[in-house]
């Protein structure tokens, strides 16, 4: 048997997630499947199923293979701009793979990747700025589901300011008037800035509690 056989007979994970979000990127997230990976990688779908398991395990060895890029933030930054960083990178990851994230259906990556590069990193830096571990996880949980949040309110909701305006005009303006005059004199904000700023604003009140709080 040649080595290229043997290759396509037992496909790597890494072959598996580069051919999954290849087709996620390509034809959609109705075309992917087992069967369908199979046929890109040159193999039968069992093979595929024998690596993942199920079709969330596919989506669960695609999400870890995103997350084994997620940049490295230094351990010199505070609490707040670690965090901050973590969280826009979190954002910018998980906007580019909107598709997965819809498929997932609100699973959380728990992969190898994800949990070292991203999770353990974010908890210890909370841990290590004085926070208990009951308000380290809160903040984090809030933070989470604010930035993932995000995501797939943009990539469910293709809003645009066109279509508010025309069913204002429907409804009648005359009957709204404070959102009126929001949509017609203000133009979308850029998602990327508002979750920033969203962030940003978190990040501070949390920070300015805990200044003043007797416990700190």
């Amino acid at each position: 048997m040649s080595k290229m056989k043997e290759r396509r007979s037992s496909p790597t994970i890494d072959e598996i997630a580069e051919a999954a979000l290849g087709v996620l990127s390509s034809e959609g997230p109705k075309a992917l499947s087992l069967r369908r990976i199979g046929e890109v990688l040159g193999t039968h779908h069992v093979a595929i199923f024998r690596r993942c398991g199920s079709f969330d395990g596919l989506l669960d060895v695609c999400a870890d293979y995103i997350a084994s890029g997620f940049p490295a933030i230094p351990d010199t930054l505070d609490w707040v701009a670690a965090t901050q960083m973590r969280f826009e990178a979190a954002y910018d990851m998980w906007a580019e793979h909107a598709d997965l994230i819809m498929l997932m259906s609100g699973r959380a990556w728990l992969g190898k990747s994800m949990t070292s590069r991203f999770y353990e990193p974010a908890m210890r830096s909370l841990i290590d700025s004085g926070m208990t571990s009951r308000e380290a996880v809160t903040l984090f949980s809030i933070l989470y589901r604010l930035t993932i949040g995000s995501v797939v309110s943009n990539k469910a909701n293709h809003w645009t300011p066109w279509e508010s305006r025309r069913a204002l005009e429907k409804l009648g303006v005359e009957n709204f008037p404070t959102l009126a005059k929001v949509e017609f004199e203000v133009e979308k904000p850029d998602s990327k800035i508002s979750i920033r700023e969203a962030i940003k604003r978190l990040l501070a009140d949390t920070s300015a509690l805990r200044a003043v709080s007797p416990d700190t």
